[in-house]
């Protein structure tokens, strides 16, 4: 009750962007989105980000299970934004030898995602290696907070230009 609370109060105020992923909260976030939000919102109304957790991803069919199951339990046909979740160098590597960077690609095809990008948590100059690998990248969710602007371990100014220099717009996360 609460939560569908907070979400009248968000759509009243004119936000539209709701940002949930498989993990959270106990893997119970998306099916608190299809409750709250879902049912209880004309689907044009709002934008849903969701992310493909890389990290359980073991092989290239998993991709198809994990987002078959998001789509299930939030109750929607497609994604606004689809996303690879927490990407870092490792997680670069073993996505692009899964596969994972073409099967976002066949979603956002398919019209099961309108728009792909990914989460990212590392170097200014990892972010610029997948950048330049995959221009079909529409957008990176940065961390970007006045805090982590200069701070050498997250690098938030640095991969905010990195993003820039590559004209990828940024959705802020931990602001």
């Amino acid at each position: 009750a609460a939560f569908c609370r907070m979400i009248d109060s968000y759509m009243e105020q004119g936000f539209v962007y709701f940002d949930t992923a498989y993990p959270y909260h106990n893997q119970k976030s998306e099916e608190a989105v299809k409750r709250c939000l879902v049912q209880r919102y004309d689907r044009e109304k709002f934008y849903l980000a969701d992310k493909m957790p890389l990290w359980l991803a073991k092989e290239n069919a998993d991709y198809q299970k994990i987002f078959d199951t998001q789509l299930e339990r939030c109750g929607v046909e497609y994604f606004d934004f689809y996303l690879l979740h927490a990407m870092d160098a490792e997680r670069f590597a073993e996505t692009e030898g899964k596969g994972g960077f073409a099967f976002v690609q066949k979603m956002k095809s398919e019209g099961k995602a309108r728009h792909i990008g990914f989460s990212f948590h590392d170097s200014a100059e990892v972010l610029d290696e997948i950048l330049s690998k995959h221009p079909e990248m529409e957008f990176v969710q940065l961390q970007i907070n006045y805090y982590d602007w200069e701070s050498e371990n997250v690098q938030s100014r640095k991969c905010y230009e990195t993003a820039v220099k590559h004209g990828v717009p940024v959705i802020v996360m931990e602001p």
